[in-house]
């Protein structure tokens, strides 16, 4: 396994999705690179926080629809072709795992389109973007720390994808007339990438469009959003990966 490869299995490690062969190789390489053992600790720790907050039980009308769904949707025959599991590459395996972590989100961060009066399609449509985002080969993972203790945002890129997939738990709810705003900047100068509204402390959005920014910001503006980020309003910030 080239080097190159071997600094991709830092999201199926976290998650238990690698060969025994890739595990040996892995840890090996782990023991000798600070930047995958930090990765992986910070993957492991997301994926702890996010199965803790999927443990509160989904609501009754969800069920109900989902179930509803799956009713009405014809049943295929089983695929009786046999893939060896070594075959399987790691785009696949990550896939697999972006999806589970997507469903995992969705549950445990109360996420969950369909009880905003949206389609099941738009489920479909946001695990696809996630699964795209965290599947990717070069998706690395941020963390962006809240001053005074006001919560965490886990912020995944893919700069190939030009994506990015938030998750941020622990979120103060924003002043009367107040909404937190993302920033992307590019040599010291903010573009707004989006308006975020927590629900119940809890964020996860998936979005396109990073313009080459080279950090992060979340700042508190008034509901509508500013044009600039306020300075002294800036409740978190970050570096993204090059």
């Amino acid at each position: 396994m080239t080097s190159p490869d071997i600094h991709a299995l830092t999201g199926a490690y976290a998650l238990d999705a690698v060969s025994g062969v890739e595990r040996t190789d892995f840890e090996r390489h782990l023991a000798e690179c600070d930047s995958c053992f930090q990765e992986v600790q910070e993957l492991q720790e997301t994926a702890a926080r996010l199965a803790l907050a999927a443990a509160e039980p989904p609501p009754a009308e969800l069920k109900t629809r989902v179930l509803n769904e799956i009713r009405s949707v014809r049943q295929l025959p089983p695929d009786t072709t046999v893939v060896p599991l070594r075959r399987r590459s790691l785009g696949q395996r990550l896939t697999t795992v972006a999806a589970a972590v997507f469903f995992v989100v969705a549950a445990g961060l109360g996420v969950v389109v369909v009880q905003k009066d949206n389609q099941l399609d738009d489920v479909q449509a946001q695990a696809a973007q996630m699964q795209e985002i965290l599947g990717a080969r070069d998706a690395s993972l941020v963390t962006l720390d809240g001053k005074d203790g006001g919560g965490t945002m886990k912020v995944a890129v893919s700069r190939s994808q030009d994506r990015m997939l938030l998750v941020g738990t622990g979120l103060a709810s924003p002043p009367d007339g107040k909404t937190y705003q993302l920033w992307g900047i590019a040599d010291d100068t903010p573009v707004s990438l989006g308006l975020l509204t927590p629900d119940d402390g809890q964020v996860v959005l998936a979005l396109s469009g990073l313009n080459d920014a080279q950090k992060v910001a979340i700042s508190v503006e008034p509901e509508k959003g500013s044009k600039t980020p306020t300075t002294n309003a800036i409740v978190m910030t970050g570096d993204l990966p090059a």
